[in-house]
């Protein structure tokens, strides 16, 4: 049941996310190249978690009114155990990868609306043993999108549509919405999932987010031996949902630095079986925040910070 209610938590929140590929998916200044890392933090008094995550766009393709952007993207999900179960072998446990590739296609309709959809391939996987193409899963969206702009500059955007995703393990078709505005050349905000702030640009190279982040995964569990001991485990399900701010210091116009500090509000780690039920519950408190540093580059970021729509 605990689930199903934090599955529609989030589903309440979402809006053309693809969560299974977080980070910067829909926001108003998404850098073309980045690279974070949080280093090794407590989850509970017998796991430490570090990640990094990087991801690069391709050049967009534009053909009239359609235009392509490409993303690829690779996490690296690290836990270290300082405590042994008799019923568990974490050997299979330590490192999950998350490899995804996104395309993204808009239609220009008229000035004001677009027609837009999200396909993303993506394989989650601790990678121990033979690589099968089963590993490989899909989520994806559809959606209509409007601009409505501000009479002294400025515009918001609202969309709305449908996404096929994967939250907290869970994949299934939802309603989704979005809403993304630029106030004014200082203050800027994102409402949905993965990506929820209030952004203020007090100065061309300093910025400053107010935010909520989503960390989320569901992993295949490959290699030889059984994880757990008396019971199915398919996957290893992650999902953290924390709040928090977020400091970039742009060092030229093109190239920045980022340092990001987060508390979690709700978090999960649980092995599953092939029904998607809980086989076993790690013992976690999330009571440690989350800190993380990164580098960036983004050539487009003024255009970006105008007060007219790419």
């Amino acid at each position: 049941m605990k689930k199903y209610l934090v599955l529609l938590f989030m589903t309440l929140l979402s809006y053309g996310a693809f969560a299974q590929v977080t980070g910067e998916v829909n926001v108003l200044d998404r850098d073309v190249f980045y690279l974070h890392y949080t280093p090794e933090t407590a989850i509970s008094d017998d796991i430490d978690y570090q990640k990094w995550t990087t991801k690069v766009g391709l050049p967009p393709l534009r053909l009239g009114k359609l235009s392509l952007f490409n993303t690829l993207g690779l996490d690296r999900h690290q836990f270290e155990y300082n405590a042994t179960t008799a019923a568990l072998d974490t050997r299979n446990l330590e490192t999950f990868y998350n490899a995804n590739y996104s395309l993204f296609a808009t239609y220009k309709l008229s000035d004001k609306w677009s027609l837009n959809t999200l396909l993303t391939p993506f394989a989650i996987s601790n990678f121990k043993g033979d690589f099968s193409l089963d590993e490989v899963e899909f989520n994806g969206n559809l959606f209509l999108e409007r601009t409505f702009y501000r009479r002294n500059g400025g515009y918001f955007q609202v969309g709305l549509g449908v996404g096929y995703m994967t939250l907290n393990g869970t994949t299934q078709l939802t309603p989704i919405s979005q809403i993304k505005a630029r106030l004014n050349e200082k203050w800027s905000f994102v409402l949905g999932l993965p990506n929820t702030y209030v952004k203020y640009d007090f100065h061309p190279s300093h910025s400053i987010k107010l935010l909520g982040d989503l960390n989320d995964f569901s992993a295949r569990l490959n290699g030889s031996g059984s994880v757990l001991t008396g019971a199915e485990a398919e996957n290893a399900v992650f999902t953290t949902i924390s709040g928090g701010l977020e400091y970039n210091f742009w060092i030229t116009k093109s190239f920045g630095l980022m340092a990001k500090g987060t508390y979690p509000v709700w978090g999960d780690y649980e092995l599953r079986d092939g029904d998607n039920d809980t086989s076993f519950e790690f013992d976690t408190s999330f009571s440690q925040p989350f800190f993380s540093v990164g580098i960036k580059f983004n050539p487009i970021r003024s255009l970006q910070n105008s007060l007219k729509p790419l």
